[in-house]
């Protein structure tokens, strides 16, 4: 697990390769991007009105998951596994055999026809951005394949049909190519993330890329008045750093050897939850010792309570290569070149790509006036004085955050805060 702290948003990156070299144009040359999906008409797909229960369910199965072998990294941590399973779930259209099986088990999604995954994922990807949503959530997809790479039409209409896919040819040869597809990550992220891709391996077939961005304000903001400054104990020691305050009633909940609020946006379908672990214990001890199920359980016996409530205002970033975290939750196969069967995404029917890496990128921002998060996955296929009645909540240890969507339950980005201080 490689980790580090850099710009605001998460993301995967996932570029396929394979154990050949395709030479593009002069490197001289002016670079420019080709639309592949010219040739190829949308089909009019059949999505449900929502996401099904069992995909519903695989997706909290996967958060959960990836959420805890994520959090074996120290320091802040916080991940987008929507990001991550729409950005594997464009993959998963080129993958077959023994391959497609082991990627659907590592998503929770084994007994799930491939054509219902997609469709779900569509279906619930497009009411997050319905219009009249108040909140702005806002999710792209592209991939980007090699000049002279020849993908299979199936696997590009798939793409373009359920994941809104932009497709494009490009020279990656070419030392301006990162450009062009840091440009997209760019515009897609709303400026958090300026940069993903520095070079371009020759081994380097394709990229595909999916951005997730959040910007939600509070139904009730804190006002900056209250905020102060406070004492955090951050493991490597105490931090002073500003408290938001406020008191009132709203959503309280306890349980599971934790205490925490619930703080919905303005948009009510999306919500902000922190959690903070008993006395002694730490936020690793409580997500390895919960389900997604106990999660599900504690939330949902929200109450509402009278609550004096201190929450630290933070900027975080977070950077991690999910090899081996997917490896963990049985997806080996699709990272070992002479196994992996990723034959349904080239013409040619080829088993010679494999993933080369998942990377994934996160930022989120927490103020008086609201959150603003984002995700970028990529997956590599290589080749003051208080009322007596009043209950404080103080957030002043490290604690579990996460963003829901109510109308499925599922987290939308789900960290871990040791520190509000560090970047």
């Amino acid at each position: 697990m490689k980790q580090k702290y850099r710009l605001m948003i998460t993301w995967a990156l996932v570029a396929v390769m394979l154990g050949m070299t395709l030479t593009g144009c002069s490197g001289n040359a002016k670079v420019a991007a080709g639309d592949l999906m010219k040739g190829i008409t949308k089909n009019p797909v059949q999505l449900p009105q929502e996401m099904g229960g069992e995909l519903n369910q695989a997706l909290l199965d996967f958060t959960w998951k990836l959420f805890r072998e994520s959090g074996a990294d120290n320091g802040n941590v916080m991940i987008s596994a929507p990001s991550v399973y729409l950005a594997l779930g464009m993959a998963l259209n080129g993958a077959d055999g023994e391959t497609r099986e082991a990627m659907l088990k590592a998503l929770s999604a084994q007994n799930i026809k491939l054509e219902d995954f997609n469709a779900g994922l569509s279906a619930w990807s497009n009411s997050l951005m319905d219009e009249k949503n108040k909140t702005d959530v806002r999710i792209a997809n592209s991939i980007w394949i090699r000049n002279g790479f020849e993908a299979a039409p199936a696997f590009l209409q798939t793409n373009g049909d359920y994941y809104q896919a932009g497709i494009r040819s490009l020279d990656f040869a070419d030392p301006s190519a990162p450009k062009i597809i840091n440009q997209w990550v760019e515009e897609k992220t709303e400026g958090t993330i300026d940069k993903i891709i520095e070079t371009m391996d020759d081994n380097l077939m394709m990229y595909l890329i999916n951005a997730i961005y959040f910007k939600g304000d509070w139904q009730e903001p804190f006002k900056a008045g209250r905020t102060y400054a406070g004492t955090f104990s951050a493991p490597a020691g105490s931090v002073e750093t500003p408290f938001m305050r406020r008191s009132g009633n709203m959503d309280y909940i306890q349980g599971q050897g934790a205490t925490g609020v619930i703080l919905p946006y303005t948009d009510e379908r999306f919500a902000f939850v922190g959690i903070l672990p008993e006395e002694g214990k730490s936020p690793r001890d409580f997500i390895n010792t919960t389900t997604a199920t106990d999660m599900l359980k504690l939330i949902s016996s929200k109450k509402i309570k009278n609550v004096d409530l201190s929450l630290p205002k933070f900027e975080s970033s977070y950077e991690n290569e999910l090899q081996d975290e997917l490896n963990a939750l049985g997806m080996a196969i699709a990272f070992d070149p002479s196994r992996a069967d990723f034959s349904l995404m080239n013409k040619a029917h080829n088993k010679d790509l494999f993933i080369g890496g998942v990377k994934h990128k996160t930022y989120i921002k927490v103020d008086e006036k609201g959150t603003e998060a984002a995700a970028v996955t990529g997956v590599e296929v290589n080749t003051t004085s208080m009322p007596i009645d009043l209950t404080q909540v103080v957030f002043d240890r490290p604690f579990v955050y996460a963003i829901i969507d109510w109308q499925t339950n599922s987290p939308l980005f789900v960290g871990i805060m040791e520190d509000p201080t560090l970047r």
